[in-house]
């Protein structure tokens, strides 16, 4: 009888104890919500807030959406209440998720970002060990990044360049195996990249509108892209007066455009434009809040 005399005390001390607490926060709450600075943060905070932008559909292709913001009022109330008056530059946010994603949809192609940020994405598309290093060097030597889709069989007998790239912060993606999509043969060239990167492709590559990659790849729950321009030879003039944001450049790889590499990644810095990975670019995240 002592013993559940004594269980019964603590349990009644506990709950008193949450109890206790939880008016005490119901308390705090009542009176931030009547203070005159959060009123404030409510008034002039909400004008700044931001709603989440949908991913598009249009036909067989996807266009991003991009996260909301909304205001963190206790963490907004927080700061401005140490600081002693309202501040718009003091203003915390938090991003709402659009209702619709990319994510909802791996059925359809994407061939650019949403366009709401500078950056662009250079990718290649590597079957062959034919001028790979040079690309990687010249992205590293530019200070700037660059997806790879490489093909399962490249990435058997070329580990350590799979490697090198991830190393440098470049992006990883598979391309098929041996040039075909066979079902099994691609899973085993994810299993790799996944191995040596510890990262797990997200994209598929496809020139033009192509079943057999697009029925693959939304069986894998990854998102195809096609680029928005293709550069096969003289990139330089063939880009000039085409780049946008969000934009997804593909470069060949052949000599005559790897001479050109530097002049153009030089172009694209220069018309205000950064060059980032392709999972960056089609983030629906936003970049600064």
């Amino acid at each position: 009888m002592v013993l559940i005399k004594k269980v019964i005390e603590v349990i009644l001390v506990s709950l008193l104890v949450l109890f206790s607490f939880y008016y005490t926060e119901k308390a705090i709450g009542l009176i931030e919500s009547n203070d005159p600075l959060m009123k404030k943060i409510k008034d002039k905070g909400s004008i700044k807030e931001e709603e989440a932008i949908n991913a598009k559909v249009e036909g067989d292709y996807l266009i991003p959406g991009y996260n909301g913001l909304v205001i963190d009022l206790d963490d907004s109330f927080k700061k401005m209440k140490s600081y002693g008056s309202y501040n718009d530059a003091l203003l915390v946010f938090e991003e709402v998720e659009p209702n619709i994603s990319i994510d909802d949809y791996y059925d359809k192609y994407i061939s650019s970002g949403n366009g709401m940020s500078t950056n662009i994405a250079l990718v290649f598309a590597v079957d062959t060990n034919s001028y790979t290093l040079n690309v990687l060097n010249i992205l590293k030597e530019m200070n700037v990044v660059g997806t790879f889709f490489i093909d399962g069989k490249f990435t058997d007998s070329n580990t350590s360049f799979v490697s090198e790239a991830i190393i440098n912060s470049n992006e990883v993606e598979v391309l098929s195996y041996d040039n075909n999509y066979d079902e099994l043969l691609f899973k085993a060239s994810i299993d790799k990249i996944k191995t040596l990167t510890s990262t797990t492709p997200k994209y598929c590559y496809a020139t033009y509108d192509n079943e057999e990659v697009l029925n693959l790849c939304s069986k894998l729950s990854m998102h195809t892209i096609i680029p928005t321009i293709k550069l096969d030879n003289n990139i330089y003039s063939n880009i000039k007066g085409n780049l946008r944001s969000g934009g997804i450049i593909s470069v060949k790889l052949t000599e005559s455009n790897v001479r050109e590499l530097k002049i153009l990644i030089n172009y694209i810095k220069q018309r205000g434009f950064s060059l980032v990975t392709l999972d960056t670019l089609l983030n629906e995240e936003r970049s600064e809040k």
